[in-house]
Protein backbone atom coordinates (compact mmCIF):
# COMPACT_ATOMS: atom_id res chain seq x y z
CA UNK A 1 0.00 0.00 0.00
CA UNK A 2 1.12 3.24 -1.33
CA UNK A 3 -1.00 5.62 0.65
CA UNK A 4 0.27 3.95 4.41
CA UNK A 5 2.47 5.95 6.62
CA UNK A 6 5.37 4.44 8.66
CA UNK A 7 6.71 5.42 12.01
CA UNK A 8 9.94 4.26 13.85
CA UNK A 9 10.13 4.04 17.46
CA UNK A 10 13.04 2.74 19.12
CA UNK A 11 10.96 2.59 22.57
CA UNK A 12 7.59 0.04 22.45
CA UNK A 13 5.61 2.21 24.75
CA UNK A 14 6.00 4.81 22.83
CA UNK A 15 5.01 3.32 20.05
CA UNK A 16 2.39 1.85 21.72
CA UNK A 17 1.02 5.17 22.88
CA UNK A 18 1.47 6.31 19.15
CA UNK A 19 -0.74 3.81 17.80
CA UNK A 20 -3.13 4.59 20.21
CA UNK A 21 -3.25 8.10 19.67
CA UNK A 22 -3.95 7.03 15.85
CA UNK A 23 -7.06 4.78 16.87
CA UNK A 24 -8.65 7.41 18.70
CA UNK A 25 -8.84 9.45 15.31
CA UNK A 26 -10.37 6.48 13.91
CA UNK A 27 -6.69 5.36 11.19
CA UNK A 28 -6.45 2.11 10.95
CA UNK A 29 -3.13 0.86 12.25
CA UNK A 30 -0.73 -1.45 13.28
CA UNK A 31 2.65 -2.53 15.25
CA UNK A 32 5.57 -4.69 13.89
CA UNK A 33 8.68 -5.20 15.40
CA UNK A 34 12.07 -5.45 13.67
CA UNK A 35 15.60 -6.65 15.09
CA UNK A 36 18.66 -5.61 13.11
CA UNK A 37 22.33 -6.61 13.99
CA UNK A 38 24.76 -3.41 14.23
CA UNK A 39 28.03 -4.69 12.81
CA UNK A 40 31.06 -2.85 13.22
CA UNK A 41 34.87 -3.63 13.52
CA UNK A 42 36.51 -2.54 16.55
CA UNK A 43 40.46 -2.47 16.80
CA UNK A 44 42.00 -3.19 20.45
CA UNK A 45 45.00 -2.55 22.16
CA UNK A 46 47.23 -1.09 24.26
CA UNK A 47 47.66 2.99 24.13
CA UNK A 48 51.13 2.33 22.96
CA UNK A 49 50.48 0.15 20.62
CA UNK A 50 47.46 1.96 19.24
CA UNK A 51 49.10 5.38 19.15
CA UNK A 52 52.39 3.90 17.44
CA UNK A 53 50.57 1.89 14.58
CA UNK A 54 48.77 4.90 13.51
CA UNK A 55 51.91 7.04 13.74
CA UNK A 56 53.85 4.46 11.36
CA UNK A 57 50.89 4.68 9.00
CA UNK A 58 51.44 8.59 9.06
CA UNK A 59 55.11 8.20 8.51
CA UNK A 60 54.25 5.66 5.91
CA UNK A 61 51.92 7.82 3.97
CA UNK A 62 54.18 10.81 3.86
CA UNK A 63 57.05 8.50 2.33
CA UNK A 64 54.85 7.61 -0.61
CA UNK A 65 53.17 10.89 -1.32
CA UNK A 66 49.94 9.04 -1.52
CA UNK A 67 46.84 10.69 -3.23
CA UNK A 68 45.10 12.18 -0.24
CA UNK A 69 47.53 12.06 1.87
CA UNK A 70 47.17 15.48 3.94
CA UNK A 71 43.55 14.43 4.99
CA UNK A 72 44.52 11.13 5.90
CA UNK A 73 47.22 12.44 7.82
CA UNK A 74 45.46 14.80 9.81
CA UNK A 75 42.34 11.44 10.37
CA UNK A 76 45.13 9.50 12.50
CA UNK A 77 46.78 12.57 14.02
CA UNK A 78 43.07 13.89 15.40
CA UNK A 79 42.80 10.20 16.41
CA UNK A 80 45.93 10.14 18.10
CA UNK A 81 45.09 13.04 20.47
CA UNK A 82 41.48 11.73 21.34
CA UNK A 83 43.75 8.33 22.50
CA UNK A 84 46.26 10.99 24.57
CA UNK A 85 42.95 12.61 26.07
CA UNK A 86 41.76 9.31 27.35
CA UNK A 87 45.32 8.10 28.24
CA UNK A 88 45.22 11.58 30.45
CA UNK A 89 42.21 10.79 31.32
CA UNK A 90 43.06 7.72 33.07
CA UNK A 91 45.97 8.86 34.59
CA UNK A 92 43.95 11.52 36.22
CA UNK A 93 41.63 9.04 37.61
CA UNK A 94 43.92 6.95 39.12
CA UNK A 95 46.23 10.15 40.67
CA UNK A 96 42.98 10.75 42.18
CA UNK A 97 41.54 7.31 43.61
CA UNK A 98 42.62 4.29 44.69
CA UNK A 99 41.37 0.85 44.24
CA UNK A 100 38.46 0.28 46.35
CA UNK A 101 36.93 3.68 45.91
CA UNK A 102 33.48 4.60 43.83
CA UNK A 103 34.39 6.55 40.79
CA UNK A 104 31.52 8.58 39.19
CA UNK A 105 27.61 8.62 39.25
CA UNK A 106 26.53 9.79 35.70
CA UNK A 107 26.80 6.96 33.88
CA UNK A 108 25.53 4.57 36.94
CA UNK A 109 22.77 6.43 37.46
CA UNK A 110 21.34 6.66 34.10
CA UNK A 111 22.12 2.98 33.07
CA UNK A 112 21.33 1.38 36.47
CA UNK A 113 19.38 3.40 37.75
CA UNK A 114 16.64 4.85 34.95
CA UNK A 115 18.65 8.37 35.66
CA UNK A 116 18.14 11.45 33.56
CA UNK A 117 20.06 12.78 30.65
CA UNK A 118 21.48 15.26 30.97
CA UNK A 119 20.24 18.11 29.42
CA UNK A 120 22.65 20.75 29.28
CA UNK A 121 26.11 21.44 27.08
CA UNK A 122 28.38 21.00 29.99
CA UNK A 123 26.76 18.37 31.86
CA UNK A 124 26.60 16.43 28.35
CA UNK A 125 30.15 17.03 28.45
CA UNK A 126 30.75 15.87 31.64
CA UNK A 127 28.25 12.82 31.78
CA UNK A 128 30.55 11.55 27.91
CA UNK A 129 33.84 11.98 29.66
CA UNK A 130 33.03 9.72 32.20
CA UNK A 131 31.00 7.31 29.69
CA UNK A 132 34.43 7.24 27.88
CA UNK A 133 36.64 6.36 31.30
CA UNK A 134 33.72 3.40 32.05
CA UNK A 135 34.20 1.92 28.81
CA UNK A 136 38.15 2.22 29.35
CA UNK A 137 38.28 0.65 32.41
CA UNK A 138 35.40 -1.86 31.44
CA UNK A 139 37.90 -2.97 28.64
CA UNK A 140 41.04 -3.49 30.98
CA UNK A 141 38.85 -5.81 33.96
CA UNK A 142 39.23 -2.64 36.60
CA UNK A 143 35.36 -2.10 37.05
CA UNK A 144 33.45 -3.27 39.82
CA UNK A 145 29.78 -2.34 40.95
CA UNK A 146 27.89 -2.11 43.91
CA UNK A 147 24.13 -0.90 44.93
CA UNK A 148 26.13 2.58 45.55
CA UNK A 149 27.68 2.72 41.89
CA UNK A 150 31.04 2.09 39.89
CA UNK A 151 34.04 0.51 42.01
CA UNK A 152 37.85 1.29 40.91
CA UNK A 153 39.10 -2.29 41.29
CA UNK A 154 42.72 -1.89 40.60
CA UNK A 155 45.16 0.29 38.57
CA UNK A 156 47.77 -0.12 35.87
CA UNK A 157 49.97 1.97 33.39
CA UNK A 158 48.08 4.21 31.23
CA UNK A 159 50.35 3.26 28.68
CA UNK A 160 49.59 -0.04 28.99
CA UNK A 161 45.70 0.16 29.13
CA UNK A 162 43.85 -1.36 26.10
CA UNK A 163 42.02 1.32 24.48
CA UNK A 164 39.84 0.90 21.21
CA UNK A 165 38.59 2.72 17.98
CA UNK A 166 35.82 2.04 15.15
CA UNK A 167 36.84 1.26 11.96
CA UNK A 168 34.57 2.66 10.07
CA UNK A 169 35.88 5.89 11.46
CA UNK A 170 39.53 6.10 10.44
CA UNK A 171 40.92 4.81 6.69
CA UNK A 172 42.08 1.46 6.21
CA UNK A 173 45.20 0.11 8.25
CA UNK A 174 48.03 -2.00 6.34
CA UNK A 175 47.45 -5.39 7.58
CA UNK A 176 51.53 -5.66 8.25
CA UNK A 177 51.53 -2.83 10.82
CA UNK A 178 48.34 -4.36 12.26
CA UNK A 179 50.34 -7.52 12.36
CA UNK A 180 53.89 -5.84 13.50
CA UNK A 181 51.78 -3.84 16.48
CA UNK A 182 49.78 -6.49 17.47
CA UNK A 183 46.45 -5.06 17.35
CA UNK A 184 43.38 -6.82 17.77
CA UNK A 185 40.69 -6.32 15.17
CA UNK A 186 37.34 -7.74 16.22
CA UNK A 187 33.54 -7.58 14.55
CA UNK A 188 31.61 -6.27 17.03
CA UNK A 189 27.53 -6.95 16.70
CA UNK A 190 25.01 -5.57 18.91
CA UNK A 191 21.19 -5.98 18.20
CA UNK A 192 19.18 -3.12 17.77
CA UNK A 193 15.22 -3.19 18.20
CA UNK A 194 12.72 -0.89 15.82
CA UNK A 195 9.13 -0.84 16.50
CA UNK A 196 7.29 0.15 13.66
CA UNK A 197 3.61 1.93 13.78
CA UNK A 198 2.15 1.21 9.87
CA UNK A 199 -0.77 3.22 9.29
CA UNK A 200 -3.98 1.84 6.75
CA UNK A 201 -4.56 4.18 3.66
CA UNK A 202 -7.11 5.72 5.55
CA UNK A 203 -4.58 7.99 7.37
CA UNK A 204 -5.20 10.57 3.92
CA UNK A 205 -8.70 11.42 5.45
CA UNK A 206 -6.70 12.40 9.08
CA UNK A 207 -7.89 16.23 9.89
CA UNK A 208 -7.47 16.73 13.69
CA UNK A 209 -3.33 16.51 13.61
CA UNK A 210 -2.97 18.49 16.93
CA UNK A 211 -2.64 15.67 19.25
CA UNK A 212 -0.06 13.55 16.94
CA UNK A 213 1.96 17.11 16.99
CA UNK A 214 1.82 17.59 20.69
CA UNK A 215 2.57 13.55 21.25
CA UNK A 216 5.91 13.92 19.11
CA UNK A 217 6.79 17.46 20.36
CA UNK A 218 6.14 15.48 24.04
CA UNK A 219 8.62 12.70 23.02
CA UNK A 220 11.19 15.01 21.26
CA UNK A 221 10.67 12.66 18.46
CA UNK A 222 13.54 13.59 15.57
CA UNK A 223 13.61 15.27 12.44
CA UNK A 224 11.49 12.32 10.55
CA UNK A 225 8.74 13.05 12.25
CA UNK A 226 8.41 16.27 9.59
CA UNK A 227 9.09 13.77 7.46
CA UNK A 228 5.61 12.09 8.46
CA UNK A 229 3.74 15.35 8.29
CA UNK A 230 4.81 16.41 4.89
CA UNK A 231 4.64 13.29 3.47
CA UNK A 232 0.84 13.49 4.70
CA UNK A 233 0.02 16.63 3.31
CA UNK A 234 1.46 15.54 -0.17
CA UNK A 235 -0.62 12.05 -0.24
CA UNK A 236 -4.11 14.34 0.73
CA UNK A 237 -3.32 17.36 -1.81
CA UNK A 238 -2.89 14.08 -4.60
CA UNK A 239 -5.84 12.36 -3.01
CA UNK A 240 -7.89 15.13 -2.96
CA UNK A 241 -7.67 16.53 -6.48
CA UNK A 242 -8.22 12.96 -8.24
CA UNK A 243 -11.14 12.06 -6.19
CA UNK A 244 -12.46 15.84 -7.25
CA UNK A 245 -11.30 15.00 -11.06
CA UNK A 246 -13.45 12.02 -10.76
CA UNK A 247 -16.28 13.35 -9.05
CA UNK A 248 -15.92 16.32 -12.04
CA UNK A 249 -16.52 14.41 -14.53
CA UNK A 250 -18.52 11.66 -13.42
CA UNK A 251 -16.07 8.71 -13.87
CA UNK A 252 -12.11 8.54 -15.28
CA UNK A 253 -9.84 5.73 -16.47
CA UNK A 254 -6.77 4.84 -14.36
CA UNK A 255 -4.95 5.30 -17.48
CA UNK A 256 -5.72 8.86 -17.77
CA UNK A 257 -5.91 9.59 -14.22
CA UNK A 258 -1.85 8.04 -14.60
CA UNK A 259 -0.82 10.54 -17.18
CA UNK A 260 -2.47 13.31 -15.37
CA UNK A 261 -0.12 12.81 -12.24
CA UNK A 262 2.82 11.53 -13.34
CA UNK A 263 4.00 15.30 -13.72
CA UNK A 264 1.13 17.80 -12.24
CA UNK A 265 1.80 20.82 -10.22
CA UNK A 266 -1.05 21.93 -7.33
CA UNK A 267 -1.84 24.78 -4.95
CA UNK A 268 -2.13 24.57 -1.20
CA UNK A 269 -2.62 27.00 1.07
CA UNK A 270 -4.77 29.41 -0.90
CA UNK A 271 -2.19 28.76 -3.86
CA UNK A 272 0.69 30.68 -2.26
CA UNK A 273 2.60 26.93 -2.09
CA UNK A 274 2.87 24.88 -4.72
CA UNK A 275 3.54 20.95 -4.63
CA UNK A 276 5.43 19.72 -7.96
CA UNK A 277 4.51 15.84 -8.40
CA UNK A 278 6.71 14.03 -10.54
CA UNK A 279 5.08 9.98 -9.92
CA UNK A 280 5.75 7.31 -11.67
CA UNK A 281 2.58 5.00 -12.99
CA UNK A 282 3.32 2.15 -10.26
CA UNK A 283 2.82 4.93 -7.96
CA UNK A 284 -0.03 6.41 -8.97
CA UNK A 285 -1.33 2.79 -9.84
CA UNK A 286 -0.85 2.09 -5.62
CA UNK A 287 -2.53 4.85 -5.06
CA UNK A 288 -5.97 3.96 -6.86
CA UNK A 289 -5.73 0.62 -5.93
CA UNK A 290 -5.60 1.83 -2.36
CA UNK A 291 -8.29 3.93 -2.68
CA UNK A 292 -10.50 1.16 -3.84
CA UNK A 293 -9.82 -1.10 -0.89
CA UNK A 294 -10.87 0.99 1.46
CA UNK A 295 -14.33 1.61 -0.46
CA UNK A 296 -13.53 4.99 -1.73
CA UNK A 297 -13.09 3.72 -5.59
CA UNK A 298 -14.90 1.10 -7.37
CA UNK A 299 -15.43 0.11 -10.82
CA UNK A 300 -13.17 -1.45 -13.36
CA UNK A 301 -10.11 0.25 -14.45
CA UNK A 302 -11.63 2.31 -17.54
CA UNK A 303 -14.56 3.67 -15.44
CA UNK A 304 -13.33 4.52 -12.00
CA UNK A 305 -16.29 5.98 -10.04
CA UNK A 306 -16.48 7.51 -6.24
CA UNK A 307 -18.74 5.38 -4.11
CA UNK A 308 -21.65 7.38 -3.14
CA UNK A 309 -21.72 6.67 1.07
Amino acid sequence: MVLEEEIWFSSEEEAQECARIFKGLNVSVHIRTKVDLDNRVIYKAPYTALKGVLEEEISWIQEENQEDGDEITQVFQDLITDLSEDRELLEKTFSEHNPGDHIGIKVFDVLINDGVIPDTEESMNAFLKEATLTRILELNNLLDLDEQGMILSNTISPDDAVMSFFGDDIPPLREESLKKWNIIRSLEAKDTFSFIVTTGPDVVFLEELTDLEDFFERIEYDENTNLFFINLQVKQVLVAEILSIIQNEGHRSKDELITDFMHRTLPIEDEKLHIGLHLSPGYIEGVLSDLKKIGILKGKDSKLKIVIS
